[in-house]
């Protein structure tokens, strides 16, 4: 009976699988800020199937999508915006989308008798700030406001099929969804939405000045640079312990690394 359910599950997802991928379509689109002006540099991300592209410099992009897609739009100095592609995007293979500007609120400032060096690096180190600090940071489940979706992990799955013989009892839907990666491309989406997130976070405490004057970097490639670096030093973990010095250290050694 448990082989003819997998064999049951196996041809399903074939199917699946091979549809989505027959029905997979080209779409073009445009990019517009809130005075209709086109916006260039975006990254257009389709968080379903992982692919990506930015927009040129008339606000124009062109992605493979399949209907009930996702896609997330996002730049510097805009709110990001999520869609979801449905059948009249999907028929129309065309879509527009407009980018609220952000307006980033300055806090409180208080003045103390500490003076600046001149030197970037050395007054971050003696500024004592300290990164926000959340539940996911310190371990702790919290609840938010939005409760995130259970993603059993493979050695749990892996348990669960092994004892079902034993129990007689098995969640269909779950090893449906992790037989067809469903599970696999959750956990792939909540990874890139961690790291996106802190990416935006170490460009708004620097500072897009800083990355124009220390790199000569167009506000266009800021975003791309810190992603290499992100993806190729230790930033997430010297950013959130405060080791702002560091980051900087390891930005300069991505340019380097870059040949820019």
């Amino acid at each position: 009976m448990k082989k003819l359910l997998f064999l049951f599950l196996f041809l399903l997802i074939s199917f699946y699988t091979f549809s989505q991928t027959n029905n997979q379509k080209f779409i073009e689109g445009i990019v517009y800020n809130d005075n209709s002006y086109s916006i260039q540099g975006v990254h257009v991300l389709n968080i379903t199937s992982n692919e990506a592209t930015i927009t040129d410099s008339d606000g124009n992009f062109k992605i493979f999508v399949n209907l009930n897609d996702e896609l997330i739009f996002s730049a510097i100095q805009f709110k990001r915006n999520k869609i979801i592609i449905d059948k009249d995007v999907f028929d129309s293979l065309s879509i527009t989308i407009y980018l609220e500007e952000f307006v980033n609120e300055l806090d409180e400032v208080i003045i103390n008798s500490s003076r600046l060096s001149g030197s970037l690096m050395n007054d971050l180190q003696n500024s004592g700030i300290v990164d926000n600090i959340n539940f996911d940071d310190l371990g702790i489940p919290g609840f938010t406001g939005i409760r995130k979706e259970d993603i059993p992990s493979n050695s749990q799955l892996t348990k669960e099929l092994l004892l079902a013989p034993l129990t007689g009892s098995l969640d269909v839907e779950r090893m449906y969804n992790w037989i067809s990666g469903y599970y696999k491309e959750k956990r792939k989406e909540r990874e890139y939405k961690n790291d996106y997130n802190l990416i935006d976070r170490i460009i708004n405490f620097y500072g897009l000045r800083f990355f124009i004057d220390e790199f000569g970097l167009n506000e266009d490639n800021i975003h791309e640079f810190v992603t290499s670096a992100y993806q190729n030093y230790p930033l997430e973990e010297n950013f959130k312990s405060g080791n702002y010095s560091l980051v900087i250290e390891y930005l300069k050694k991505n340019f380097k690394r870059l040949n820019y």
